[in-house]
């Protein structure tokens, strides 16, 4: 890769790549869909950011990607104009996400590590698969909104963001007809899914999870009977999870499921809410502090410190976390992406560690009253939204002193027009955290 000093500022692409090609521009512009053909390697240097002109994607049929992003350098693909971006199934400000679709065995190793992925869909209909005959799987249609890994495509994904994503099932991730990618030391947040599964959707799959953090996805189901999972949904698969956290994401289901039908001799110390089983395994609040590195980065009195084991996830686990940190750094491994170390004055974040944020009575018939309190003074947001992410009502923005607060919502939008009874998300913003809880509104 060439130093940034002697990169090019911009690089424009797009078609068929059939030939060994490196991306190593500052920015690469991609204006039309891109597909990796005839055995061709495509390498992405650290640094480099792509943006998608368009509802584009790339498509990897016979060949590799090997994107070589770092903590420090990271690679980012990512939309043109994501100030357009809505969770929803508008195509503006998004882009169509990386398929790898049945990669034929002889191809070199694909991998994306230090990768951030965002603002990217899979809309039902628009999928980069065509009915063109084939030997392997189809894709599922708008399943797996920034990443989808169909049939026996090699695939390593270490390191990575997968955020702001959306897609009918899987909002950031979907594996499929045999494929068994390997994601470790990842963290996805805040994607959205439509139908089912918020963060991943496994069918017909072996997708190995290793150290992963899922947390702060939603699955926007209209129904409270239409079952999935607010993380990770399984049809006919066999994931394995190893030191996972998967906490905090959000269905509309009766039941809240984190996993749907997890194994438990497939899920090893890992900590799942509402969960707890296979060996080593936790269902307990993982305590995160404020983002010093990223969401779901532990604080000092997280369960989650030291309760993992090197040796189950040794033959996977890579030297460092998400944020380039020795991945030991107490008595044994801790369970997600990041390892805890000891904040510092300068780490701290100016508004203190994210609080609790409760809303009684819920549900709340006509109204309902959300309480917090803070450790110190500093911004304060706080919105309601409907499931599908549209914003509903602004009920404070500014800030705010250190010690107990709360704000009434009268069940009404920022018109004063009445809700419709269902389900809210009541999202609470700082300077460096986020927290939410889920209202239901009844006539």
């Amino acid at each position: 890769p060439s130093p940034p000093s002697a990169r090019d500022a911009a690089l424009t692409v797009d078609g068929d790549i059939v030939a060994d090609t490196t991306w190593d521009a500052a920015s690469i512009l991609v204006t039309a869909d891109v597909t990796v053909r005839e055995g061709a390697v495509l390498t992405v240097a650290p640094g480099v950011t792509v943006r998608f002109a368009g509802y584009f994607g790339l498509l990897v049929r016979d060949g590799a990607l090997q994107a070589h992003g770092t903590p420090a350098s990271p690679v980012v693909w990512t939309a043109a104009d994501p100030g357009a971006f809505a969770a929803d199934q508008d195509t503006a400000g998004c882009w169509n996400g990386i398929t790898f679709l049945n990669v034929p065995a002889a191809s070199p190793p694909s991998f994306l590590r230090g990768c951030v992925l965002e603002y990217a869909k899979a809309v039902p209909g628009l999928d980069l698969d065509d009915e063109t005959g084939r030997f392997g799987g189809r894709g599922f249609d708008g399943a797996g909104g920034a990443l989808r890994v169909v049939g026996h495509s090699r695939l390593e994904v270490s390191g990575c963001v997968l955020r702001h994503n959306c897609a009918d099932r899987g909002g950031a991730l979907a594996v499929h007809y045999g494929a068994a990618p390997l994601v470790v030391n990842t963290l996805m947040h805040d994607n959205t899914a439509w139908s089912r599964a918020g963060a991943v959707f496994a069918g017909l799959g072996f997708p190995r999870f290793v150290h992963d953090t899922v947390i702060d996805n939603r699955v926007v189901n209209p129904e409270i009977f239409d079952r999935t999972a607010g993380g990770i949904d399984h049809y006919h698969s066999r994931p394995r999870y190893v030191g996972c956290v998967v906490w905090g994401n959000e269905t509309n289901h009766h039941d809240l499921y984190q996993i749907l039908e997890p194994r438990a001799y497939h899920v090893l110390y890992s900590d799942v809410q509402d969960y707890g089983e296979g060996l080593g395994g936790l269902d307990l609040d993982p305590q995160f502090r404020p983002a010093i590195h990223g969401p779901g980065d532990l604080s000092a009195a997280s369960p989650c410190r030291d309760a993992g084991d090197l040796a189950a996830a040794s033959s996977w686990l890579p030297a460092t976390d998400l944020a380039g940190r020795d991945r030991v750094g107490g008595a044994q491994v801790d369970m997600g992406c990041y390892e805890f170390v000891a904040a510092t004055a300068v780490d701290e974040p100016a508004n203190g560690r994210a609080p609790l944020l409760a809303a009684m009575p819920n549900p709340a018939n006509p109204a309902t009253t959300l309480s917090w309190r803070l450790d110190r003074p500093g911004p304060v947001r706080l919105t309601v939204h409907d499931l599908g992410g549209r914003l509903v009502r602004v009920l404070l923005d500014g800030e705010l002193d250190a010690g107990p607060h709360a704000a009434r919502w009268d069940g009404c939008d920022d018109g004063g027009r009445r809700a419709a009874a269902g389900s809210y998300l009541a999202r609470m913003t700082g300077t460096s955290w986020t927290k939410s809880v889920k209202i239901l509104l009844v006539p």
